[in-house]
């Protein structure tokens, strides 16, 4: 955060990764204190630690060792902010281009010399910017300067070029021809786009790298990583082994020095004629009185919109091509690897996907956690194993130092689901100061708050082996598509674009079609458009003259003008060839069909997965990887509320398994069958809960159950109930369970009346606090420790509450193979259990369920819960207080930003509030904020049920 960086929280904080299991960090170089963007916090302690100066460097080396002995891996945003690509070494006539004009209406016998001024500076708008007084100043360049007759205002058929009758300043230089003129004076100049947010020493002489020019992109690359060789050496490529593109917020750019000669380069055609046929499809996002785009003139509609397309295209292009791809090459050639967040901008996210060494999305706390499918299916289809997401991102509405892992679950598995399989946290802050200033740096109001001050840091851990089991899991392979698709994503499929689509070397083995990556599939289908380029046609052409199968309505024109109206010529011939001639197609030995479904029918493809039964069948969100040790399916219930469901799977002869990446464990599955080359299997399910399905082995045939059938009440058994969807945890009452072997016997199992004995006070607890000193009381109730007002110890507590209890265990519960186990009731926010010394794990989500069986003993039992709350107590506590700095921003219930950096701390002083304990930079409470409920509430219950196993 600004120049807020030191050597002692580098170790600490890389270390505090390596304890909770995470695998690195890539390091952002922002402001001081963001909000929306800028927003410097004043009095920095390390004025002198501005951006890139020695003292980064060497930070920024001493951090690559100790990711090298840790055996951790980190990496660094190419630029400084969180976007996109950009820095102090870029300044207007680098950065980003866009076209602007001025008009003005000139008619003869004026009897003055016509000047047209340049257009006016562009102001730089949108999310990050700077809102900076135009400067007139500011670099520019002609293009052009076009005329209409004022007569022919709205026809293009007169258009010419008056460039030779102006010089650079806009002066009339010799005589205009007679008539009454519209010229337009066109040119291009800097969208003002910065890079965000910066460093505070930095901002303001700033701007984003032209991303459609490769000399600049270039000169930005070498920029990024000429003095990174230099001062990291050898770790290049070792601890220090890749390089972000982030979110993609810089902006529209639509022009470049080279992009008339790119244009006609790529489309074959002059675009200068046509610049005055712009509508908002070109100029998107910069309107002003010299360059508001209102299609003012015209030459056919049908031909107008063909040059549209091709100049979106070619932008698209040459961002790739001249941006991204020149980024890519020069970090391969460092031995550094890319990943990148490609969406959001004027290019293809399609290519982006596939070109990334690890593309990723993103997806916020609080949401349902999927990234844009285009991402995934892209990645697959370019051999890439692996995807990632920016995770957990938090607005200030949503993450108020809240947070916990069981807030976050339904997010990671909703991410898992679309096909993520690496989270990159976002964020964890570096703590430079001492531990006494707590929860200390964040990154203003964002979150969510990772970190080593976060109270459940050490309890959380149980949270990143959940994560990181099923990113184990979900790396496993490759992922299964039936069948690719072009350009637009339609249905569980992978994904190429157009361009690469007619660029690749795609191959037809045995009916199949094959990409460069490996990939295979049954068939490819394209948009369902009248649309297409005859190169495209052509390929397909190809492609069925080897003998894939295509899924294509017929085109019937370009969506060019390159060629015009040869393109719509040639198109059209083809297809009259390859949907018009049955007779020729015949020929070919490829199946050309217009319906996926038909395609899938042809193939004799069944469905992979198939939710055969379920209460919210959509809920139900599955993921298939195969290798050569098995199949692996992921199948989650994205939804609030349990569901016992049945899945049906694409394989037989294979016994199912059952992994739980939440406890590790691995069990054969109990309900199950095989039918029509199809395996069923029963699941039941809790609210946002996610399994493993994995086959690896020869079937087990003799005597598994394929259904169950509750007929009465409840036990713990996770079955069906009579239709209805209830998970089997906790209850009392007889339950009855009619099960069907595949053997066709059929057993009726007695389950006896749960016992449950609900564990009374008084109860010893201490206090640990995240600050201060720790404290025990006794409680002879269970109550939120939020609701204790006599005592602000205990109702602004943040930190650890261990609740023990002795309890006594009498031999007759036990005696007849009881399972035994402890429901903790309503507690918040994380939970250890110990029993008899025994450490039985963290729960971190709800409901807080121990099986308790293999701890417990006869006779008395030593009970030992341990909860950690989150920060909003003690924050809300603090503010009970009179603040010993000044306030900055007040952003009303999003909270407020602290100034500056006081005295006493800067000086290293007592604090002069001595009711004060938290330390911060942004604020999200007020004395009046509504405390939150905390520790145990209960009811705590011991539930005995004898075994009834299948």
């Amino acid at each position: 955060m600004g120049p807020n960086f030191s050597k002692t929280g580098i170790t600490k904080d890389l270390e505090a990764m390596k304890a909770q299991g995470i695998g690195g960090a890539t390091i952002f170089n922002v402001t001081s204190a963001v909000q929306e963007s800028h927003a410097p916090t004043l009095g920095n302690p390390w004025p002198e630690q501005t951006y890139r100066s020695e003292a980064y460097w060497d930070a920024l080396k001493f951090a690559a060792l100790e990711a090298k002995r840790l055996g951790l891996e980190i990496g660094l945003h190419n630029t400084a902010g969180y976007s996109t690509t950009g820095g102090p070494w870029i300044d207007q006539e680098r950065g980003m281009k866009k076209l602007v004009w001025r008009k003005q209406i000139v008619k003869q016998g004026a009897g003055r010399e016509v000047v047209i001024s340049k257009p006016s500076p562009v102001l730089s708008s949108g999310w990050g910017s700077i809102t900076l007084p135009p400067d007139p100043s500011s670099w520019y360049k002609d293009i052009a300067y076009l005329a209409v007759p004022l007569k022919d205002s709205l026809s293009y058929t007169n258009e010419r070029d008056f460039t030779a009758y102006f010089d650079a300043d806009g002066k009339q230089v010799k005589r205009l021809p007679e008539g009454d003129w519209i010229i337009y004076r066109i040119g291009y100049a800097p969208t003002m786009a910065i890079p965000h947010p910066l460093p505070d020493d930095i901002i303001g002489r700033t701007y984003e790298a032209d991303k459609m020019s490769r000399d600049q992109s270039v000169y930005h690359w070498n920029q990024v990583l000429a003095p990174l060789k230099a001062h990291l050496g050898p770790l290049l490529g070792n601890s220090f082994k890749h390089m972000l593109i982030d979110s993609y917020e810089a902006g529209y750019q639509n022009w470049t020095p080279d992009f008339r000669k790119e244009f006609i380069r790529l489309k074959g055609y002059d675009p200068l004629p046509w610049l005055l046929t712009f509508s908002d499809a070109i100029t998107t996002e910069y309107k002003s009185d010299d360059h508001t785009p209102d299609r003012r003139i015209r030459f056919d509609a049908g031909q107008t919109s063909r040059f549209d397309w091709d100049y979106k295209d070619v932008i698209s292009q040459l961002y790739s091509d001249h941006g991204w791809e020149t980024g890519k090459k020069a970090l391969h050639d460092a031995g550094l690897s890319l990943q990148w967040e490609p969406y959001g901008g004027p290019f293809d996210t399609i290519e982006g996907a596939a070109s990334a060494d690890l593309p990723m999305g993103e997806f916020w706390s609080g949401s349902d956690g999927a990234i844009d499918a285009v991402i995934p299916a892209s990645a697959r289809a370019a051999g890439k194993v692996i995807v990632g997401a920016e995770a957990f991102t938090g607005s200030p509405g949503a993450s108020k130092y809240t947070e916990d892992p069981a807030s976050l679950k339904p997010s990671a598995i909703g991410a898992f689901a679309s096909g993520v399989n690496r989270l990159i946290l976002h964020h964890w802050v570096h703590q430079p100061f001492d531990d006494q200033y707590q929860p200390g740096m964040g990154m203003g109001w964002w979150g969510t708050h990772f970190g080593r001050y976060q109270t459940w840091a050490e309890p959380g851990k149980a949270f990143f082996k959940f994560i990181g089991r099923s990113q184990a899991l979900l790396q496993y392979g490759q992922s299964v598509s039936d069948y690719l698709c072009v350009d637009q994503l339609q249905g569980d499929a992978d994904l190429i674009s157009r361009r690469d689509f007619v660029k690749m070397d795609i191959q037809v083995k045995d009916g199949r079609i094959v990409l460069p990556s490996g990939r295979s599939y049954a068939f490819i289908c394209f948009p369902v458009s009248k649309m297409m380029l005859p190169e495209t046609a052509e390929k397909i052409k190809l492609l069925l003259g080897k003998g894939a199968t295509v899924v294509a309505n017929r085109p019937d024109r370009s969506p060019s003008l390159k060629d015009y109206p040869a393109c719509d010529q040639a198109l059209q011939k083809i297809a009259s060839e390859l949907w018009g001639n049955p007779d020729k197609r015949e020929a070919m030995s490829g199946l050309l069909l217009s319906e996926i479904a038909d395609a899938l029918k042809a193939a004799g493809i069944q469905p992979d997965v198939r939710v055969e039964s379920a209460d919210v069948p959509k809920a139900i969100k599955n993921v298939h990887r195969t290798g050569p040790e098995g199949e692996l399916y992921f199948v989650a219930n994205l939804q609030q509320t349990a569901q016992n469901v049945t899945v049906s799977f694409r394989q037989k002869d294979l016994q199912p398994e059952i992994w739980k990446a939440e406890d590790g464990t691995i069990v054969n599955a109990q309900i199950w069958k095989q039918e029509n080359g199809r395996t069923y299997v029963q699941l039941s399910l809790r609210d946002f809960q996610s399994v493993f399905i994995v086959f690896r082995k020869p079937a087990v045939q003799e005597n598994h159950a394929v259904s169950v059938k509750i007929l009465e009440h409840e036990g713990f058994a996770e079955f069906r109930s009579d239709g209805k969807s209830k998970p089997f945890i906790t209850s009392s009452g007889v339950m009855k369970a009619s099960v069907l072997y595949s053997s066709g016997k059929t057993q009726i199992l007695n389950i006896k009346t749960p016992v449950s004995e609900q564990v009374k006070g008084p109860w010893r607890v201490q206090m640990l606090p995240k600050l201060g000193e720790a404290f025990s009381i006794s409680m002879p109730v269970l109550k939120d420790l939020s609701l204790h007002s006599s005592d602000p110890r205990i109702a602004y507590f943040s930190g650890t509450a261990i609740y023990k209890k002795e309890v006594l265990i009498k031999q007759a519960v036990l005696q007849h193979n009881s399972i035994v186990m402890l429901d903790l009731g309503t507690l918040n926010d994380i939970v250890s259990v110990k029993v008899n010394g025994r450490d039985l794990g963290v729960l971190w989500y709800p409901p807080y369920i121990a099986d308790v069986t293999d701890a417990v003993k006869t006779g008395i039992n030593e009970l030992e819960i341990s909860v950690t709350n989150n920060w909003a107590n003690r924050l809300i506590g603090d503010e009970q207080e009179a603040a010993d700095f000044d306030w900055g921003t007040d952003r009303g219930d999003q909270g407020r930003a602290m100034k500056g950096y006081p005295d006493w701390f800067l000086k290293h002083q007592p604090r002069p509030s001595k009711g004060r304990r938290a330390f911060s930079v942004w604020y999200y409470y007020r004395k009046d904020s509504k405390l939150v409920p905390s520790g145990l509430a209960g009811p705590v219950r011991l539930i005995y049920q004898e075994r009834s196993d299948l």
